[in-house]
């Protein structure tokens, strides 16, 4: 074998092994038998068990196709942990890390519920939902997760950071599989979109992140429709959802952070399948699999994407007497972030919605001051 032909097939090979797998379907882990709003099926934990994928064989209400071949459950629904039983119990009563409801007469989880969805509550109301939130507060590690649209998706791969705002904890938020369940947290995408986009990575402190609660977060929960864009942030800590308890984070005083090693960006499809497209290292993006089924703004699936600027330290800064962070920056510009906004405050300084919670302006950056 001559020098070049070698060389060449050892470029092949290397090729061959950084080449993203093809998109698969694995196949469903061992079942057993659970039950579910009074009914028995066959099911699997997803997600370390923060919820549970169940199958049928017949088509049911709500219930998805499930895209699995040859299966012979060509239904499946995805549903939160907290709602399942095994034997009687709930399989998330040996979790150490679910949220948990006091009981009392009178208190159970709907009425909690309820009052997750009531903005401007008593004290004593707003007292009970922190100690539901402080039942499970999030840890160093855990994995959060912000929702994205397809252009938030490719202003990511230009900049490392997590985009300052609204996040979830993926263990809450495991069991929305689609884009149209996935809409609850935030808003922001449009109706009917084939496919929605996540953020996932592991929360490198605990303080990195918040409870959008009132009074501190009181401008969000007050501001107008005709300023705001996505949900309304009732200002319990919960999102807004009909059937759920999902707590909400926003990063500390809206601040984009760095990004962490090993952060993914995900997508969800309409049959419930959620597909990791890159994984972050050293400011390179890196494939995860060569998928077709979604699309990204200006990014091509399946090859690395080097990241334009890597976000070191969040800058906190101030202008007029008003806080926020520079979240990016030219020779003569700042883009300045609002960290607490109100109508107040976008009067005075004429800041726009970007996104939920998130409002911006750009500024000459001499009248900016750190802080």
């Amino acid at each position: 074998m001559t020098r070049d032909l070698a060389s060449r097939r050892n470029r092949a090979a290397a090729l061959q092994q950084r080449r993203p797998a093809p998109p698969t379907t694995p196949d469903p882990p061992a079942l057993v038998t659970v039950e579910w709003r009074g009914e028995k099926y066959q099911a699997a934990p997803i997600a370390d068990g923060a919820a549970w994928e169940l199958f049928s064989a017949l088509p049911r209400p709500d219930f998805l196709v499930n895209p699995r071949p040859g299966t012979q459950f060509p239904h499946r629904s995805f549903v939160p942990a907290a709602e399942v039983l095994r034997e009687g119990v709930p399989v998330s009563a040996t979790d150490e890390r679910s949220l948990t409801v006091p009981l009392a007469p009178g208190l159970d989880l709907e009425y909690v519920r309820r009052l997750t969805q009531t903005p401007h509550l008593e004290p004593a109301a707003r007292l009970l939902l922190e100690r539901v939130r402080a039942s499970s507060a999030p840890e160093a590690g855990e994995a959060m997760e912000r929702p994205l649209t397809a252009v938030q998706a490719a202003k990511i791969f230009e900049t490392a950071a997590v985009p300052g705002g609204f996040c979830y904890r993926r263990r809450d938020i495991a069991h929305l599989r689609t884009p149209t369940a996935r809409s609850v947290l935030g808003g922001e995408t449009e109706p009917g979109e084939p496919w929605v986009f996540a953020l996932r990575w592991p929360l490198a402190d605990p303080g990195d992140c918040e409870a959008p609660i009132a009074p501190d977060y009181e401008g969000l929960v007050s501001m107008p429709s005709s300023d705001r864009r996505g949900m309304p942030v009732l200002g319990t800590g919960f999102a807004l959802s009909s059937g759920h308890l999902l707590p909400e984070y926003v990063t500390a005083d809206l601040v984009d952070l760095p990004l962490p090693e090993g952060a993914q960006i995900l997508a969800y499809i309409p049959d419930g399948t959620e597909i990791e497209l890159f994984s972050y290292s050293s400011g390179v993006w890196i494939p995860l699999t060569a998928e077709r089924r979604v699309q990204i703004p200006g990014v091509e699936l399946g090859r690395e994407v080097r990241v334009r600027r890597v976000l070191r330290e969040s800058a906190h800064v101030t202008w007029n007497g008003v806080s926020g962070s520079m979240v990016d920056t030219d020779e003569e510009w700042g883009r300045f972030r609002l960290a607490r906004p109100s109508s107040d405050i976008l009067a005075r300084t004429a800041a726009e919605p970007v996104r939920r919670g998130v409002y911006e302006k750009w500024i000459a950056r001499g009248e900016l001051a750190a802080s």
